[in-house]
């Protein structure tokens, strides 16, 4: 009979031995913890457009091409030395018309004659640029206007381990939930007890063990270890600090 108890219990799911630990008869104090922390960027990213100009759509990309050339030349040769990953987006190559055209096609498309001959293109392509160290960000920025950018915006950064930053936002929070039960204890005339409960407050499902999904894969990057070109005006920038925040729930027992 002993043997077949011993069985049934094996059985029996761990969430629902934990959901059967008895509840404190006592008084509690449930509280919420919240945490914040704060970490200087590792890396920034950095985007503009390039582009290239000329009497036919060939010329437009060949100038675009030497364009490309002596940006990508440039910061191979910066001062400064930071880890560049360079990514490039799709390219745009457009006919240019006279203003008379354009001001009467109203959207309808135009032959190529007259008033509305093409008299140039011109050839785009965006670029990402993720810069490391991000305090140097600035001067890449720079270096993108003096070689001809346009539309140049440095966006926030990012940490390349965030995990050490969340856990700190964390502990703060469960500092802040003790923090305040401790004072409700003593404001109530009692003392605090041990912890009954605690809870992550993000926490989708409490009665799930298994372990997160993995993160997704990096994307595939080409990376530009700089090795000196000369900067007409040298500009010193970071983005913001990253934030991490926490919160928890908390339940403490109270003792007279």
């Amino acid at each position: 009979m002993r043997l077949l108890l011993v069985a049934a219990l094996a059985c029996v799911p761990a969430s629902a031995v934990l959901a059967q630990t008895p509840e404190p008869t006592g008084p509690t104090v449930t509280v919420i913890g919240n945490g914040r922390a704060e970490a200087p960027a590792d890396y920034a990213w950095l985007s503009f457009n390039l582009r290239g100009e000329g009497p036919s759509s060939p010329d437009a990309v060949s100038a675009l091409s030497t364009a490309r050339g002596k940006l990508e030349a440039s910061l191979a040769a910066l001062a400064s030395k930071p880890t560049l990953d360079v990514r490039s987006s799709t390219l745009s190559i457009r006919e240019v018309r006279p203003k008379a055209c354009n001001a009467t096609s109203y959207g309808a498309p135009n032959l190529s004659t007259g008033e509305c001959a093409v008299i140039g293109s011109v050839a785009t392509v965006g670029f990402q640029i993720k810069v490391t160290p991000a305090k140097q960000v600035g001067d890449v920025a720079s270096l993108a206007a003096q070689v001809g950018g346009s539309d140049i915006n440095v966006s926030n950064g990012g940490l390349i381990d965030d995990q050490p930053l969340e856990d700190k936002a964390m502990r703060s929070a469960i500092a802040d939930a003790k923090r305040q039960a401790q004072l409700i204890a003593e404001s109530s005339g009692g003392k605090l007890g041990p912890l009954v409960r605690i809870q992550d407050s993000q926490a989708v499902n409490i009665g799930a063990f298994g372990a997160p999904p993995p993160p997704p894969p990096p994307p595939a990057r080409a990376e530009i270890v700089v090795t000196a070109s000369k900067l007409a005006a040298p500009l010193t920038m970071a983005p913001p600090p990253i934030t991490r925040t926490a919160r928890v729930t908390a339940v403490y027992s109270l003792l007279p």
